[in-house]
C-alpha cells in the first residue's frame, strides 16, 4: 500500500512536479478504467469513533494493500468517522466512512482517489425480493442521511429512484431484515432481504422439495453444521442427542470401523428394518459413510408418519434428509481442514493381579506378571483427517469439490482405518437460468484391519502369570496350542490377517427446468454401487492350524450392491393474496442388485500369499476347498406420489400426501400398498385476539395422521425359489441335485405403521425463546416374522408371515434460548428431551411368543429376552434372586413368589418373570455455547434416565468359584461368598442413569488483518466422553438401546474412550 498526498497549490510539497503528474495521470486512468464491484471480495475489519478520514483511509489501505490518493488542502475539509466494522466489504466500509461527507472517491482494483464531492445524482432501478425469489411488495427504499429522499417497491418489488451516486439505500420491510446497499454508481439492483430471525421461518428440506418453517403441519427437525458436535466424524454421530425421538449409538464404542445404529422414535417391527432411511440430496438409501461432515449443509429429520409418507415402504422408520453444500458464485474459495485425534480408556475393569490370582488359588504360577487388558490395547493410539475444499464459479456454472483423507488407529490392537474419499456436486444453468443441470459424485475407499472383541473377555480370564510372549518359539510368542477356552489373545492378532476393504459410490444427475415462474419440473437418475471384499488369513503358525496340523487358511469375498434409481417430480409454488399452495407430483423407480462369491482353502506351502493365492492351499486338489456364490433376485419398487401444502392468510394450514407404491418382493395380488398422510396447524399468533400478547411471536398447534409401510425382508419369500441342494449317488455318479430353497408365502402382505401425532411450536420474546413439544402414538399392523412351522408338510422350520400387532408411544421437547446476542458476546443454551415405550399387542396363528438374546456358554444360561403380547419391548426375562443361603447357595423365586435354594430344587422357565426395562424413561441433552469477541466454547451434557442394563461382564466375571482363569476383583470383594454357579437372574441388573459430559470445545478465529494473506484461520480442540456421573458399576451405562435387546453391556464389551481432538482450519 501507497499513501500518495499532494498539493497542487503547494510546489514545495512535491519534489519533482513532472514526475508526479506522470505517476497522478497514471493512476488516474488506472482508477477510471477499473470496475469497482472487484474489491467486494476484500474484507474490512475497524473500529474507530470520531477519529480523522486521513487515519482511516491510511488503515482501509493496509488492510486492502489499495493505493490512497488525496489533496491535503481538500482532506482538511472531511468531517470526523466513526465507524464499526468486522469482516465486512471495502465499498461498504467506504460508503460508511463518506457518508454526510463534503468529499467523494473512485475506486479502482488497486487505487482509491479522493476528490470533491460532485452534486450529480442518477437514476437506478431495482427489484426487491425474498430468500425464495418471490417479490416483496411494499418494501421501503430510503436514500441515508437525505431525509425525504425514498420510495416504496411496488406489487412486482420493483422500485426507481434519484440518488446521488455514492448513496447508500436502506431497505427494510414488515417481517423482514433491514439491509443497507451501497450504490457505488450502479443502477440496476437486484436486493434480497432475509425474514426476521426466527426458527420458524426458515426453510426446511421435507422431501420432493422444500417448506417454509412456519408452513409445516408435521413434525420435523432441522440440524445445522453450526449446531454439530465437534469431535465426530461420523456425521450421525455429530447430531447424538440433537433431535428429539432419535437414538444413535456406536456399534462397538470407539472403534474405528465400528457402524452406527440409528432409530427413530422407538422401535417398529419386529424381524423388518428398524432404522430411518437416509435420503441424501434426493437419493433414497444413500449410505452415510459417502459423505464427510464437512460437505452437508443441513440435516432434517422426518419425525411423524404424516411428513415421511411421501417416502411409502422404506420410511416406516422415519427419514433423515441429508443436504450436501453447493458452490457460492464469485472467485475459487479453498479451504482446509486439519484434526489430529488421540483416546484413551476412560474405564476398565479390573482383574486380580498375578499376586493376587496366586494368593486366592486360582491356578498355576508361571512365573510372569502379565496385564492383558493392557496387552491387548494401545496406549494413546493417534488419528489424523484432513479435508480439502475448494468451491467457485460464475452465475451459470459453479463447482463444489472436496477430498478427505483418513487415518485412524483403535484403541484395540490390531484395528485402524484408511479412509479416502471426493466430492464432486456441479450446477450449470442454461437459457438464462431456466434450466438447471446438477450432479453430485462421491466416492469413499476404506481399508479396514478389523478387530476381534473376544480378546477383551480372553483378557480378563487368562492367567496373569503366564506370558504372552515365548522366545523359543518361532514366532516369539506364546501361541497357547491345544484348546478353544483360553487362548493369546496377542497372538491371535499377530498371527492373523483380517481385513475389510470397501467402496462407496453415489452418484446422481437432475435436469430441473423451469416451465412458468411458478410451475418448475425435475428428472433424477442415480447410481449407488456399494462393496465390499473381506480378506481372512490364518497362518501357519497360529493356534488352530497348529492344533489342527494345517498350514494356514484363506479366504476372500467379494460382494457387491447396486441401487438404481429414476425420478421423475413437478413442483408447484403459487401465493395469491391470502392463499399460498405448495404442491409437487411424481413417479419413482428404484431397483437393488446384489452379488457376491466367496472362496477358501486350507494348508499353504508358505505364509505371505496366501490370501492373495488361494490356489496354493493342498485343500485344493484333495477336494475339501470351498466356493459358493450368490446373486440376489432384483428387487424393484415403482411408485406414484403427491403432496399439496395449503394455507390461507397466514394461520390456516393444511398438508395432504399420497403414495402408491408397489415391490416385487411380494406375490401378484399383494404387491401394491397405498399410504395417505395428512396434517393441519394452526397459527395462533396471527389470530386478531393474540396480537395483545406482545412476547408471543409465533405459535402453532399442528396435528397429524400418516400411514407408512415396510418391506425390509429377504427378498421372494413370497415365491418357490429353488437353489443347489444335495449330492446323491445315481447309477455310480455323484449327481448335483436342486431343491426348494425356503417355505413359500404367497400371502405376504405390507406391514403397515399407523401414527397419529400432536405438536406445538413457539416462538417468544422477540424469539429469543423458541421450541417445540410433541406427543405420539403408533401403532404397527401385519408384523412380518419368521415363525416356527411343523415339517411336515413345511420343507423348512420357518416360515415368514404376519403375525401380529405393536404399538409405541411417546413424547418430544425441544427448547432454545437465545439468551445473550450482542456484537462481542452470545450465549445460547438449549435442552432435546424425549421418551417412548413401546409393546407388543398379538401375536397370531402358531406364535405365541419370541424368545431373543441367547446367552454363551460356559453353562446353559438361556434367553434373557422374550417377545409376548402386552409386554414392553425393552424389558428382560430373568428368573428373580431372591439372595444367597448361609452357605453361598442362590436363592431364586418361583412362579408364585416363594423363595427356593436352586440346589434342592431346579428352576424352570415358569419360574422367570418381566422384570425391568432396558430403554429408557427419559432420554436428554443440554447444550451450551458461548462466544466471546473470537473466541468460542461450548459444552454438551447428555443423561438417560430410568433403566436399567445387564451386566454381562460382572455375571461371567466376578463370581470366585473358578479354577484356572482370573476373575474381578468384586469376586473375592462383594461376592466372595456366593459357592454357585452364575444365575441368569435379575441379581445382575443395575439402574443405568447417568449425567455425561460427552463434549468440550474451544476455539479462536483470527482477526482478518492478523492472517494476510489467508481469508481466515481458526484453530479448535474438542475433548469427547470426558465424564461420566453414574451409580452403575460396570465400564459404561451407555449400552446399546436399539432394536428388541436393549440394555445389556457385553462381556467383550470395545473399551469406551475419552477423545481429544485438535483441529485447524486455513481458508485460503
Amino acid at each position: 500500500m501507497k499513501f500518495y498526498e499532494f498539493n497542487l497549490y503547494r510546489i514545495s510539497c512535491i519534489k519533482d512536479k513532472i514526475a508526479l503528474k506522470i505517476r497522478l495521470f497514471s493512476l488516474l486512468i488506472l482508477s477510471f478504467s477499473a470496475q469497482a464491484n472487484a474489491s467486494e471480495s476484500i474484507q474490512i475489519t475497524l473500529s474507530e469513533k470520531n477519529a480523522p478520514l486521513e487515519a482511516v483511509l491510511e488503515k482501509i489501505g493496509e488492510q486492502s494493500n489499495y493505493d490512497i490518493i488525496f489533496n491535503s488542502n481538500l482532506i482538511k475539509k472531511a468531517k470526523p468517522v466513526t465507524v464499526h466494522a468486522k469482516n465486512v466489504p471495502l465499498l461498504d466500509v467506504l460508503a460508511e466512512c463518506f457518508l454526510e461527507q463534503p468529499l467523494g472517491y473512485t475506486v479502482s482494483t488497486s487505487t482509491i482517489v479522493v476528490n470533491e464531492k460532485k452534486n450529480v445524482d442518477i437514476t437506478i432501478t431495482g427489484t426487491v425480493k425474498d430468500a425464495l425469489g418471490k417479490p416483496v411488495p411494499g418494501a421501503s427504499v430510503i436514500v441515508k442521511g437525505i431525509k425525504g429522499r425514498g420510495t416504496s417497491t411496488s406489487a412486482s418489488g420493483k422500485f426507481s429512484l434519484s440518488v446521488p451516486e455514492n448513496a447508500i439505500l436502506m431497505v427494510s420491510a414488515l417481517g423482514f431484515t433491514p439491509i443497507e446497499v451501497p450504490v457505488n454508481n450502479r443502477k440496476t439492483f437486484e436486493i434480497v432481504i432475509n425474514e426476521e430471525k426466527n426458527d420458524l421461518n426458515e426453510v426446511v428440506v421435507v422431501g420432493y422439495g422444500t417448506i417454509e418453517k412456519k408452513d409445516l403441519t408435521s413434525a420435523v427437525s432441522t440440524v445445522k453444521p453450526k449446531d454439530f458436535i465437534s469431535g465426530s466424524v461420523n456425521p450421525l454421530l455429530s447430531i447424538q442427542g440433537k433431535v428429539p425421538g432419535l437414538t444413535i449409538s456406536s456399534s462397538n464404542g470407539s472403534d474405528p470401523n465400528a457402524s452406527v445404529s440409528v432409530q427413530l422414535r422407538g422401535v417398529n417391527s419386529i424381524n423388518a428394518g428398524q432404522g430411518p432411511l437416509i435420503v441424501i440430496d434426493g437419493v433414497p438409501g444413500g449410505n452415510i459413510n459417502s459423505v464427510a461432515r464437512e460437505d452437508i449443509e443441513s440435516i432434517n429429520v422426518l419425525r411423524d408418519a404424516s411428513a415421511a409418507a411421501i417416502y411409502g415402504t422404506r420410511a416406516s422408520g422415519g427419514v433423515i434428509l441429508i443436504t450436501t453444500k453447493r458452490a457460492k458464485v464469485g472467485p475459487a474459495n479453498i479451504s482446509l481442514t486439519t484434526e489430529l485425534f488421540t483416546e484413551s480408556i476412560r474405564r476398565r475393569p479390573e482383574s486380580l493381579s498375578g499376586d493376587e490370582f496366586v494368593e486366592k488359588g486360582l491356578g498355576n504360577d508361571f512365573g510372569s506378571r502379565t496385564d492383558w487388558y493392557k496387552e491387548v490395547t494401545n496406549t494413546s493410539p493417534f488419528s489424523q483427517r484432513y479435508v480439502l475444499n475448494a468451491n467457485g464459479g460464475s452465475e451459470n456454472a459453479q463447482v463444489y469439490s472436496t477430498l478427505t483423507y483418513r487415518n485412524a488407529q483403535g484403541i484395540a490392537i490390531g484395528s485402524d482405518r484408511k479412509e479416502i474419499g471426493g466430492r464432486i456436486n456441479t450446477i450449470f444453468k442454461f437459457f438464462n437460468g431456466r434450466a438447471q443441470l446438477s450432479t453430485n459424485v462421491s466416492y469413499n475407499h476404506v481399508d479396514a484391519n478389523l478387530t476381534d472383541n473376544n480378546i477383551f473377555n480372553m483378557a480378563l480370564v487368562l492367567n496373569p502369570t503366564q506370558t504372552p510372549y515365548n522366545a523359543a518359539d518361532i514366532t516369539g510368542l506364546n501361541v497357547m496350542v491345544g484348546g478353544y477356552d483360553y487362548w493369546n489373545p496377542l497372538a491371535e492378532v499377530k498371527l492373523r490377517i483380517d481385513q475389510n476393504q470397501l467402496k462407496y459410490l453415489l452418484g446422481s444427475s437432475v435436469l430441473k427446468v423451469d416451465l412458468t415462474k411458478d410451475l418448475y419440473t425435475s428428472a433424477m437418475i442415480a447410481v449407488k454401487n456399494d462393496s465390499e471384499n473381506p480378506i481372512y488369513y490364518r497362518s501357519s503358525q497360529h493356534r488352530i492350524s497348529r492344533t489342527d496340523g494345517v498350514d494356514g487358511y484363506a479366504r476372500q469375498e467379494y460382494k457387491r450392491f447396486t441401487d438404481r434409481t429414476f425420478e421423475w417430480t413437478a413442483n408447484y409454488n403459487k401465493v395469491m393474496d391470502k392463499h399460498s399452495i405448495n404442491a409437487v407430483a411424481g413417479y419413482s423407480y428404484q431397483d437393488f442388485n446384489g452379488q457376491g462369491f466367496k472362496a477358501e482353502n486350507s494348508d499353504f506351502s508358505v505364509d505371505g500369499v496366501g490370501e492373495n493365492d488361494l490356489n496354493n492351499g493342498t485343500f485344493l486338489t484333495d477336494g475339501r476347498a470351498a466356493m459358493s456364490s450368490f446373486k440376489d433376485p432384483s428387487v424393484k419398487l415403482i411408485a406414484f406420489f403427491g403432496r399439496v401444502n395449503y394455507a390461507y392468510d397466514n394461520k390456516y394450514i393444511i398438508t395432504g400426501t399420497l403414495r402408491r407404491e408397489g415391490s416385487s418382493k411380494f406375490a401378484p395380488g399383494k404387491r401394491w400398498g397405498t399410504f395417505p398422510g395428512i396434517s393441519m396447524a394452526w397459527r395462533l399468533s396471527e389470530e386478531p385476539f393474540m396480537k395483545s400478547l406482545k412476547f408471543i411471536n409465533d405459535l402453532k398447534i399442528r396435528g397429524g395422521y400418516g400411514e407408512t409401510g415396510n418391506a425390509d425382508f429377504n427378498a421372494n419369500v413370497a415365491y418357490r425359489m429353488y437353489a443347489p441342494d444335495a449330492w446323491w449317488l445315481v447309477d455310480g455318479q455323484w449327481q448335483r441335485t436342486y431343491g426348494v430353497r425356503h417355505n413359500q408365502n404367497p400371502d405376504l402382505k405390507w406391514e403397515v405403521k399407523k401414527e397419529y401425532s400432536i405438536g406445538l411450536d413457539f416462538a417468544l420474546l422477540n424469539n429469543k425463546i423458541t421450541g417445540r413439544f410433541d406427543v405420539y402414538k403408533r401403532k404397527v399392523n401385519d408384523i412380518i416374522y419368521d415363525i416356527n412351522v411343523s415339517q411336515p408338510p413345511a420343507i423348512y422350520e420357518t416360515t415368514t408371515v404376519n403375525i401380529g400387532s405393536m404399538q409405541n408411544k411417546g413424547f418430544e421437547v425441544e427448547l432454545n434460548w437465545n439468551a445473550v446476542d450482542r456484537e462481542d458476546f452470545k450465549y445460547t443454551t438449549g435442552i432435546v428431551m424425549s421418551g417412548n415405550k413401546s409393546s407388543l399387542t398379538s401375536l397370531s396363528g402358531s406364535q405365541t411368543f419370541a424368545d431373543r438374546k441367547s446367552f454363551p456358554a460356559p453353562g446353559s444360561p438361556g434367553n434373557a429376552v422374550r417377545l409376548f403380547p402386552g409386554h414392553d419391548i425393552g424389558e428382560f426375562f430373568l428368573w428373580r434372586a431372591a439372595g444367597f443361603t448361609q452357605e453361598g447357595n442362590w436363592m431364586l423365586y418361583d412362579k408364585d413368589g416363594q423363595a427356593f435354594d436352586v440346589t434342592k430344587r431346579s428352576k424352570t422357565i415358569a419360574d422367570k418373570a418381566f422384570v425391568g426395562n432396558g430403554i429408557p424413561k427419559v432420554i436428554l441433552s443440554w447444550n451450551h455455547s458461548i462466544a466471546y469477541k473470537n473466541f468460542d466454547a461450548s459444552i454438551y451434557l447428555r443423561s438417560w434416565l430410568g433403566y436399567d442394563v445387564f451386566n454381562m461382564i460382572n455375571m461371567y466375571y466376578s463370581l470366585p468359584n473358578v479354577q484356572g482363569q482370573n476373575v474381578l476383583r468384586e469376586a473375592f470383594e462383594k461376592h466372595k461368598d456366593i459357592k454357585g454357579e452364575k444365575e441368569l437372574s435379575d441379581y445382575w441388573l443395575e439402574k443405568g442413569n447417568f449425567l455425561k459430559v460427552d463434549a468440550i470445545s474451544l476455539g479462536y478465529t483470527f482477526k482478518q488483518n492478523l492472517i494476510k494473506p489467508l481469508k481466515n484461520l481458526r484453530i479448535y480442540a474438542t475433548g469427547r466422553d470426558l465424564f461420566v456421573l453414574t451409580k452403575y458399576s460396570g465400564l459404561d451405562p451407555e449400552v446399546n438401546i436399539n432394536g428388541l435387546d436393549p440394555g445389556f453391556e457385553e462381556r467383550n464389551a470395545y473399551p469406551k474412550t475419552r477423545t481429544f481432538m485438535f483441529g485447524i482450519q486455513v481458508g485460503l
